[in-house]
C-alpha cells in the first residue's frame, strides 16, 4: 500500500470526533491499515467509509473503553482482523465542565474513566501485540497534562495521570528491552466538539475560546509522531509559552490561567444533557465551531487575539459558581 505508513497496522481510539476523525483521514492517506474504536457504531462506520475512500483498510470495533472486558475484546478483535498491531493511537477523551463543587461526582469520575482508565485498558490489552512487533504507542495528550486547567479538574487530572502512566511505561518497556516506544502529542485548545458536548455542572456550555488549533493540525502531529517518535511534543507556540510561564514564572502563569477560567465560565448557551460522557456521537464531526487556525498561521492568531482583547474587561471580575 502506498504512503509513508505503507500498511502499518494502527488501532485508533476516539475515531469519530475531532482529532480522532481527522486522524482517520490522515492515517488513511498515508497508507495505514486501520482498526477504529469508539462507542457509536453508526458514526464509526461513517469514519471507516471515509478511510476506505482513500484506499485504506478500515475495520470498526464499537466499545466503551471504560469497560475493561469490552476494551480487551475490541483490541483482540482488531489484532485478529489486521493480523497484528504496529501502533496504538490513544485519543479518546471527554469533559466534565465546572468547578469541583459544581460537577456531579459521577460526572467527575466518568471523565477520569473515559480519558485515563480507558487508555490504560486499551494499552494493557495491546501491549503483548506491540511487544511482538516492537511497536509504538502514540497518545493524544494535552497541555492540561503539564499545567492546571480550572473548570476542567477531572480532565486535567486524567491527562496528568496519563502522562505519568506513559512515562512510567516507557521505562518499564526499556528495562524489558521490548522495543515498544511511547510518544505523546500535547496540544493546546483544539476546535473539536469536545467542549460543545461537554457534560456540565453549571447547565451551560463552556465559553467559546477565541483561538484554537484545527483538528487537522493535531492529526498531522500524530502522523508525524508515528513516523518519527518523540517522547513528548508540545504543539504550538502559545501552548509552549503557557507551559514555560507556569513552570518558571508561576504567579504570571496562574494569572493567565485564571483569565482562561473566567473566559470558559462566561458561556451562556445551554449544555447538552447528559453530554458526551454518557452518550456516544451519533455522527462523526471534526469541528466544534471555534475560531481555528493551522500551526504557524500568525495572521489568524493576530486576528483571534484582537477579538479576545475586546472581551478582556469581562475577565476582570470573578464569575460566581453556578450549580445546575
Amino acid at each position: 500500500m502506498s504512503g509513508r505508513l505503507g500498511g502499518r497496522r494502527i488501532l485508533l481510539t476516539g475515531a469519530t470526533s475531532g482529532v480522532g476523525l481527522a486522524a482517520v483521514e490522515r492515517f488513511a492517506q498515508e497508507g495505514a491499515a486501520l482498526a477504529l474504536v469508539a462507542r457509536g457504531e453508526a458514526a464509526l462506520r461513517e469514519a471507516a467509509a471515509m478511510a476506505r475512500q482513500h484506499g485504506a483498510v478500515a475495520h470498526v470495533f464499537p466499545a466503551d473503553l471504560t469497560d475493561r472486558a469490552a476494551a480487551t475484546a475490541a483490541v483482540e478483535a482488531a489484532a485478529e482482523a489486521l493480523g497484528g498491531l504496529d501502533v496504538v493511537v490513544s485519543n479518546a477523551g471527554a469533559l466534565a465542565f465546572g468547578h469541583l463543587l459544581e460537577v456531579d461526582g459521577d460526572d467527575f469520575d466518568r471523565a477520569l474513566a473515559v480519558t485515563f482508565t480507558g487508555a490504560v485498558n486499551v494499552i494493557r490489552a495491546a501491549l503483548p501485540e506491540l511487544r511482538a512487533t516492537r511497536g509504538l504507542i502514540v497518545a493524544t495528550s494535552s497541555i492540561m497534562a503539564r499545567v492546571p486547567m480550572p473548570a476542567f479538574a477531572s480532565y486535567t487530572a486524567a491527562k496528568h495521570a496519563l502522562r505519568g502512566f506513559l512515562n512510567t511505561l516507557q521505562i518499564e518497556e526499556r528495562e524489558q528491552r521490548s522495543g515498544v516506544r511511547v510518544a505523546m502529542v500535547s496540544p493546546g485548545p483544539i476546535d473539536t466538539p469536545i467542549y460543545e458536548r461537554a457534560s456540565s455542572g453549571t447547565g451551560r456550555r463552556p465559553g467559546v475560546l477565541p483561538d484554537a488549533y484545527s483538528p487537522e493540525t493535531v492529526a498531522a502531529a500524530l502522523v508525524g509522531a508515528t513516523l518519527t517518535p518523540r517522547h513528548e511534543h508540545v504543539v504550538g507556540g502559545v501552548s509552549k509559552l503557557v507551559d514555560l510561564l507556569y513552570r518558571h514564572v508561576r504567579p504570571v502563569g496562574e494569572r493567565v490561567l485564571l483569565g482562561v477560567d473566567r473566559w470558559f465560565r462566561t458561556g451562556t448557551l445551554p449544555s447538552d444533557s447528559p453530554g458526551a460522557l454518557w452518550e456516544p456521537a451519533e455522527s462523526p464531526r471534526r469541528s466544534g465551531g471555534m475560531p481555528s487556525r493551522e500551526r504557524g498561521d500568525l495572521i489568524s492568531l493576530a486576528r483571534h487575539a484582537a477579538g479576545a482583547v475586546r472581551r478582556a474587561p469581562a475577565l476582570l471580575r470573578p464569575v460566581p459558581e453556578r450549580r445546575r
